[in-house]
C-alpha cells in the first residue's frame, strides 16, 4: 500500500503517506497506482455533480464541480499545461523553449491554455446533464489522464540535462507500470461503461500518438509539466468524446 499512497500523495492534496526513506524505485513503482488515484478524484467529481446539478443551475453545478476538480490537485496539471503552452509560444529552439517553461512566471501563451481549459471542461461537464447515463464520464476523464501520463513516461526520454525528479520517473518507468496502469484502465473502464472502454481506449492510443508526436518534436522528450499536459489534454479529451460513444 506504500506506493499507492505515495501515488495519491504526489497527485492529490491528501496528504496520506511519507516521503521518507523513498528510493527512486518506489517512486516509479507509485505510477501504476495513477490510474487508481484517478479513479478515485473521478468518483468525488461524480458525487459533487449529483450533488450540485439539484441544488443549483448547470452551468454554476459545472463550474463548482470543475472547481473541485482543480482543489483536488492544487492545479498540478493545469500548471504544467500553462507552462507548457509557454513554451510552445516561444521562438527559438528546444533548449530556450525548456528554459522558458522553467520560469516561475506565467506567460500569456499559458494563461490562454488554462482559461480555455477551464471553459472547455465547464461547458463539456454541462453537456453532461443531457443524459444521464453520460455522468460516469466524470470518472472515465481523471482515469484516462493519469493512464496517458504512464503511457508517456514510459514511451519518452527526459528532455532536460543533470539529475531531477522529473527524470526518475521519466527514466524509471517502463514497460510493465505500463502494463499496469492499462489494466487498471481496462478493469475500471468495463465497470463503468462496459465494452466501450475498449473503443475508448483505441481512441485515447491515437491522441496520444499524435500529442507524443507534437510534443517530442517540439521539446525533445517528456518533462513534468508536459505529462500535466498530457493529463488535462487526455481528461478534456474524454470529456467530448466519450458522450459519443455513448449514444
Amino acid at each position: 500500500m506504500k506506493h499507492f499512497f505515495q501515488a495519491l500523495r504526489f497527485l492529490t492534496v491528501f496528504p496520506l503517506g511519507k516521503d521518507e526513506d523513498l528510493t527512486a524505485d518506489d517512486l516509479t513503482a507509485s505510477t501504476i497506482y495513477y490510474p487508481v488515484v484517478g479513479v478515485l478524484i473521478g468518483l468525488l467529481l461524480f458525487v459533487c455533480w449529483q450533488w450540485s446539478r439539484t441544488a443549483w443551475p448547470i452551468f454554476l453545478a459545472s463550474a463548482l464541480t470543475v472547481t473541485l476538480w482543480l482543489g483536488l490537485t492544487a492545479g498540478l496539471h493545469l500548471d504544467g499545461l500553462m507552462d507548457t503552452f509557454d513554451g510552445l509560444g516561444v521562438r527559438g529552439d528546444m533548449e530556450r523553449r525548456l528554459a522558458v517553461m522553467r520560469d516561475s512566471r506565467v506567460g500569456a501563451f499559458g494563461v490562454q491554455s488554462a482559461v480555455l481549459m477551464i471553459f472547455l471542461k465547464i461547458a463539456a461537464v454541462s453537456a453532461l446533464a443531457a443524459n444521464p447515463a453520460h455522468y460516469p464520464v466524470l470518472i472515465l476523464a481523471p482515469l484516462a489522464g493519469r493512464t496517458a501520463m504512464v503511457a508517456f513516461m514510459s514511451s519518452c526520454s527526459y528532455a532536460r540535462a543533470g539529475e531531477g525528479l522529473g527524470r526518475i520517473f521519466v527514466e524509471g518507468t517502463g514497460r510493465w507500470h505500463l502494463g499496469a496502469a492499462v489494466l487498471f484502465f481496462l478493469f475500471f473502464g468495463l465497470l463503468i461503461v462496459g465494452s466501450s472502454i475498449f473503443l475508448l481506449f483505441f481512441l485515447q492510443a491515437i491522441i496520444l500518438f499524435l500529442l507524443r508526436s507534437f510534443l517530442l518534436k517540439n521539446f525533445g522528450g517528456a518533462t513534468g509539466d508536459l505529462l500535466g499536459a498530457v493529463c488535462e489534454m487526455h481528461e478534456l479529451s474524454v470529456l467530448i468524446l466519450t458522450p459519443l460513444i455513448l449514444l
